[in-house]
């Protein structure tokens, strides 16, 4: 009885458009409108998983075990940030640029953001920014994109650091150093809209 239950939702949410079935795949197309960012409660669940086979989840689960003491201060970090209404902002801001491209917004306890885009994995993070910490909070937002990429095992995906405010004219040649040097992309918030380099553009179509 329960496999043909199983068989009737699924192919009820297949054609309702909501999911698409590949193989052994349930495959989610869209979200429900009620839903902005899919959140994974637990860190051992990986966001991109490339396998999904049992073995691939058994190792995040060894590597998030390994490192449980670094990702506690990671959790405890972004718990601080997104406390702040201009940090959770940013999110919903960028999670809706993404769902009007027809990706699907992912979250875990350390990062802010993620999605899938043209077959390729993007990680996000938030930074509010004042005239006083641009600096601490872009050198802060460089090593976690590089720390969060290591830990979910994902070195090809793009990089994206979103600022509150645009740079101020003393630093504006930190854009091109984390561009061209640090291979980061950089979008700042100009009021309720999204700004970025031209070259940075060509790249994150949905914004």
């Amino acid at each position: 009885m329960a496999p043909r239950r199983i068989v009737s939702i699924v192919n009820w949410l297949n054609e309702l458009g909501i999911t698409r079935s590949a193989g052994d795949l349930l495959i989610l197309r869209q979200l429900p409108d009620s839903i902005d960012v899919v959140n994974y409660a637990a860190e051992d669940e990986p966001l991109f998983p490339r396998r999904y086979d049992l073995a691939e989840y058994q190792e995040r689960t060894r590597t998030v075990r390994q490192n449980r003491d670094f990702l506690n201060v990671l959790i405890d970090q972004a718990a601080r940030e997104r406390a702040a209404s201009s940090h959770q902002a940013l999110v919903n801001l960028m999670a809706r640029k993404l769902r009007g491209y027809g990706a699907i917004p992912r979250s875990n306890r350390y990062i802010d953001l993620s999605a899938r885009v043209c077959n390729r994995s993007h990680l996000f993070e938030m930074k509010s920014t004042t005239e006083r910490n641009f600096t601490s909070q872009i050198r802060r937002g460089l090593s976690q994109l590089y720390e969060y990429r290591y830990i979910e095992q994902i070195p090809d995906c793009r990089l994206v650091l979103v600022l509150q405010n645009p740079l101020p004219t003393p630093i504006r040649w930190m854009n091109e150093y984390l561009e061209r040097d640090r291979n980061i992309l950089l979008v700042w918030d100009g009021r309720g809209q999204f700004f970025a380099s031209d070259a940075s553009r060509r790249v994150l179509p949905y914004l």
